[in-house]
């Protein structure tokens, strides 16, 4: 059996764009994704200024449909997908059986019976093979993995509503509200969009493109040409830790639940529907957390690493799960998976080359969210 890192890399149909665009690629769980074009902090700049636009088709399209789906979904995830109302999204986490996360995604509701899970592209194998598995000798329930067939494009940043609506004439877009998503006639007369939902991954307001393969390359190209900074993924990493925004691999793992990451708001653990690691997960509710996610800023010029020790009073008490240099407010910062009970106390340090650079603790987002809130029906 072939090690996957002896794979080759895979390239998303917009791979000969990113090159033409001088783009600087790196592997990236499996995929050849470019890093940055300009720059990390110009194209950081341009999606809180104006409009970035990145290609995020590495990530897992998983379609759920038929007359159990929404049971299915019920009993995959903590999630109260029976609330979910049809063009209505959720953030939602998958557990292992001790409360551990699998993974974290999107489930979307397109129509009654029909959904699609958008899963992150390093944990896309573990996912899909946990959901086959599961789905195995359902009758009313089929499992599609459309991510071969479809690519999927962002596009973030104070100028993306009038630029989207603009380029791509789908209707009034400033009407669909925040975690909501529209399909589109399946890619026919509408030059192969076939989803646009309201998200993102940057606080800043913005959509998801879900578009045939085929026609990726040309939709790309429109935004582009209408003012869409392409953007790469050293730019969406500084513009979610600014957010606070979990990274798998980083704030989330398997030997880290939803409650220690402060995601306990994704969960409906008193749902009638069991789900992996129901019963691990309440019983860590009713008690106290042993570790909790924190933000720190600090306060020299030093910019923390992930894995980078947090000490108070000069005791090891965790360790940074992601730090960056903030673009926004010219600081390094870090996320860090600490001890509960450290906090309160003395202001922490964080250990960057053996030396310890002070921090102070600060409350997340690192900088102002401006999503669309607004919900509408």
């Amino acid at each position: 059996m072939l090690d996957p890192a002896e794979l080759p890399l895979r390239q998303t149909p917009l791979h000969e764009r990113h090159l033409a665009a001088g783009a600087r690629m790196v592997p990236f769980t499996g995929w050849e994704m470019p890093i940055s074009y300009a720059g990390i902090n110009e194209e950081h700049a341009s999606v809180r200024e104006a409009c970035g636009l990145f290609d995020v088709s590495h990530m897992g399209r998983l379609a759920i449909r038929g007359a159990q789906s929404m049971s299915f979904l019920d009993a995959l995830l903590p999630r109260d997908i029976a609330k979910l109302r049809t063009s209505q999204m959720a953030y939602a986490v998958l557990c292992t059986e001790t409360g551990g996360v699998v993974d974290d995604l999107a489930v979307s509701k397109l129509q009654e019976d029909d959904y699609l899970l958008v899963v992150n592209a390093s944990r896309a194998a573990e996912d899909t093979a946990l959901i086959f598995d599961r789905a195995a000798g359902e009758a009313e329930l089929q499992v599609e993995d459309r991510t071969p067939e479809t690519s999927m494009l962002a596009i973030q940043g104070p100028h993306a509503l009038e630029i989207t609506q603009r380029v791509l004439g789908v209707g009034d877009l400033d009407d669909l509200g925040y975690f909501r998503c529209r399909t589109l006639g399946g890619g026919g007369g509408d030059g192969g969009l076939l989803l646009i939902s309201r998200s993102g991954y940057t606080g800043e307001d913005g959509f998801e493109l879900m578009t045939r393969s085929d026609t990726a390359g040309a939709i790309w190209d429109q935004l582009v040409a209408a003012g869409a900074v392409p953007c790469g993924l050293g730019a969406r990493d500084t513009l979610r830790t600014e957010m606070g925004y979990c990274l798998y691999g980083h704030e989330l793992a398997e030997d880290i639940t939803p409650i220690e990451a402060g995601l306990s708001w994704t969960m409906d653990l008193n749902k009638a529907s069991d789900f992996p690691g129901k019963e691990a997960l309440r019983s860590m509710a009713a008690g106290c957390p042993t570790r909790k996610l924190i933000g720190l800023v600090l306060k020299q010029r030093a910019i923390p690493r992930s894995g980078c020790r947090v000490v108070v009073s000069g005791k090891e008490v965790g360790q940074v799960t992601s730090g960056t240099f903030s673009p926004t407010l010219r600081r390094g910062i870090g996320l860090a998976m600490v001890q509960e009970s450290a906090l309160g106390g003395e202001e922490p340090a964080v250990e960057i080359r053996g030396k310890l650079q002070e921090a102070e603790l600060t409350e997340l987002p690192f900088v102002r969210s401006n999503v669309k809130t607004t919900k509408k029906t």
